[in-house]
């Protein structure tokens, strides 16, 4: 068995890797054509606000649910967890409507783009402290504890970035209370479930398909609020010159292959 300082430097590496991953979604996509600037920056507080975030996740939600569900849960002690549960996702929403809609982030337009990288970190910082719980709680190394780690360390930095990233968008749009209200929302219901699905993972299968659901709507609109009118227009066309070039390169191989081999006359 790993000693704690390992335990600790491997779920730091694959939790940097999980965000990596998210980085290379949306935030790729759109490389050159909005200020990253404050996306930088809001990573730096997400590590450190991460770091806060993950310590109360596992320290009022997951280890008191873990107890609970080992003793048989179930009974009238899980009120006070959902009452924590919803205290912890509101304080988290809130701080982060805080940081994106601050007017340096708004002046540029960057809120989406910057919800997302902030949602990066605190998601990796997450999966960071209850991964390496969950290496604690276990006796050694398994199959089914190779895969939860590694589910947990892809889901948890899409889930946050996600949810901020709509934050930005609708904060954006001057949606404040509305975006406060489905952050926490999602947040709320995200947590609970995350901790069960470390309990039992078989949870994981319901709660992959609403998340690829989001990160679709996150790229596909949310991320575009990032984007002025101009850099908008830039965008399309480059996509659209993109996807010109890929028709003729497969126009090319389609008459290369049906061209006859002239070695074989």
């Amino acid at each position: 068995m790993l000693n704690e300082l390992a335990q600790v430097n491997l779920m730091l590496f694959v939790g940097l890797i999980g965000m990596g991953f998210g980085w290379r979604g949306g935030m790729r996509r759109l490389h050159g054509f909005y200020d990253i600037a404050p996306a930088i920056r809001l990573v730096l507080y997400g590590l450190v606000l991460g770091s806060v975030l993950a310590y109360a996740i596992d320290t009022f939600i997951f280890l008191p649910s873990f107890i609970l569900a080992r003793e048989g849960g179930g009974d009238y002690r899980s009120w006070p967890g959902l009452i924590i549960t919803f205290f912890v996702a509101n304080i988290a929403s809130l701080v982060t409507m805080f940081l994106l809609s601050r007017q340096s982030v708004r002046l540029n337009k960057s809120a989406p783009t910057s919800g997302w990288a902030f949602g990066l970190m605190l998601g990796a910082m997450i999966s960071v402290k209850l991964g390496f719980q969950i290496i604690r709680i276990e006796s050694g190394f398994s199959i089914g504890l190779f895969v939860t780690i590694a589910i947990l360390i892809f889901y948890m930095p899409q889930f946050e970035a996600t949810i901020c990233c709509g934050q930005g968008s609708r904060g954006q749009r001057g949606e404040r209370w509305l975006a406060l209200f489905w952050a926490t929302f999602w947040r709320f219901f995200g947590y609970m479930f995350i901790v069960v699905a470390l309990i039992s993972p078989i949870w994981w299968l319901f709660l992959i398909p609403p998340l690829m659901v989001g990160i679709s709507r996150a790229e596909k609109k949310w991320m575009m609020d990032s984007l002025t009118p101009e850099a908008q227009r830039r965008y399309r066309r480059v996509i659209a010159q993109s996807a010109k070039r890929e028709r003729l390169h497969q126009q090319r191989q389609r008459r290369w292959q049906d061209s006859p081999d002239l070695s074989e006359e």
